[in-house]
């Protein structure tokens, strides 16, 4: 079998694997090292840990010994994406320099460190590993800067749990200048986030669960989508003549914090967006505002306290006259409470582009299914309904993962009960 061959059926198994299965043939032995791909993603070790944390420090010096030892035998010219995940402090920043030194000599392309804890909290970041400006060349003790020639194969970048400041996101945008996609997540330190210059061929930002940004400032660039997910900042969007694709999640302020007025600099290119409502009650402020008709794609994650409310939704996809697909995302603190009779309150109004709608949370309840109802009856141009009960509480509820299974296969026989009667001839019904 041709080698080419071989490594392709390496690339196909975790670092582990292939390595173990080079062992296999002294001609394989090395293979390898032809990988372009080293994806350290610790999935089973990290079960472990959740299941019984008393495992964590030894699965962790496994971890560590399995990336060095994998690292120091890797002979190949470059490498096209680097994948480090598994649950590591600011404790082992000497040990993740050396990879970081090790990806940038490889010329990497494509770069994630994802060192999540298993807390889960992003508000204690005070003991993430800080992304650095620079790193230390031990055998020379001289500090070497990130080599701008060795960051200009970077395309995208991801780091999840690692604290960054805004001086080093400035550097690395400098020093990169083929970067398309850069992911934040559960970062420390930023505050003031100010990206822009048409130089940059940046194309993708997301910024998730970062607790201290207050703002955002994006100008005068080529990106495409935007996402932030956190507490509500000062976001100012201009000069993005390509932006097609915004979500948008700012935590219980929500629509006060006018998501539409942040975006309307972009309103004529938008094309999806998607955005979180914690308090049904300011949906009454969407009425005011002018529509987006560029909008074809619109996914609204609804936090429901009270099953009457849900119908109030179902007159938002006014506000984008043209959307072809509409999703929203039911997400319940409890399944419980009072029952009423089926009720149609939200005025007629055919919606003739729509073709795909989606709930997920489905219930089953009176809400769910008015909510259901009112989109089968007036979406003219309707073509499938896809109906998902998984996901049906908040998953920092107690209990919520076993409550939710037990709900499902409920939830799925009252929907086909529902709403078979009442589908529409040429509509499909898909039940997840």
């Amino acid at each position: 079998m041709p080698d080419d061959i071989l490594i392709m059926v390496l690339s196909r198994l975790s670092v582990k694997e292939a390595v173990v299965t080079s062992i296999l043939s002294t001609r394989w032995r090395f293979l390898w090292c032809n990988l372009k791909t080293l994806n350290f993603d610790a999935r089973q070790a990290l079960d472990n840990i959740d299941n019984d944390f008393r495992f964590y420090l030894s699965e962790r010096y496994k971890y560590t010994k399995q990336v060095n030892g994998v690292i120091r035998s890797y002979n190949h010219p470059t490498l096209h994406h680097f994948r480090i995940r598994f649950y590591l402090t600011c404790e082992y920043t000497s040990v993740i320099d050396e990879w970081l030194k090790f990806a940038v000599k490889k010329k990497v392309e494509s770069l994630e460190l994802d060192l999540e804890t298993n807390q889960k909290n992003y508000l204690h970041n005070t003991f993430n590993y800080s992304f650095p400006s620079r790193l230390s060349d031990k055998s020379t003790s001289h500090i070497l800067i990130f080599p701008s020639a060795n960051l200009e194969s970077l395309k995208k970048l991801y780091l999840n749990s690692v604290n960054m400041r805004e001086a080093v996101l400035g550097e690395l945008l400098t020093k990169s200048p083929h970067l398309e996609s850069i992911s934040i997540h559960g970062s420390g330190y930023l505050t003031h986030i100010h990206v822009g210059g048409r130089d940059l061929k940046l194309k993708h930002f997301e910024i998730m669960e970062c607790p201290h940004v207050v703002s955002v400032y994006l100008s005068d660039f080529g990106i495409e989508s935007f996402a932030y997910v956190g507490q509500p900042i000062d976001l100012h969007l201009s000069g993005l003549p390509n932006l097609k694709n915004v979500v948008m999640s700012q935590g219980v302020a929500g629509l006060s914090n006018i998501v539409f007025g942040q975006i309307s600099s972009c309103a004529s290119t938008l094309q999806t967006l998607s955005f979180k409502i914690y308090h049904p009650m300011k949906i009454a402020k969407l009425y005011s505002i002018r529509q987006l008709p560029n909008i074809r794609k619109l996914t609204l994650t609804i936090v429901v306290r009270r099953d009457n409310c849900l119908l109030d939704f179902a007159s938002l996809v006014n506000v984008f006259p043209n959307i072809q697909t509409f999703t929203i995302k039911l997400l319940r603190f409890s399944l419980m409470g009072r029952r009423r009779k089926l009720t149609y309150r939200a005025a007629v109004h055919h919606h003739e582009h729509l073709k795909l709608f989606q709930i997920l949370g489905y219930y089953g309840g009176i809400g769910d299914l008015e909510l259901a109802a009112y989109m089968l009856q007036n979406a003219n141009a309707l073509e499938k309904i896809v109906i998902d009960p998984r996901t049906q509480l908040d998953k920092a509820i107690k209990a919520a993962k076993d409550f939710s299974e037990n709900n499902e296969e409920v939830a799925r026989s009252s929907a086909r009960l529902q709403l078979l009667p009442l589908l529409p001839q040429g509509v499909e019904l898909v039940i997840v």
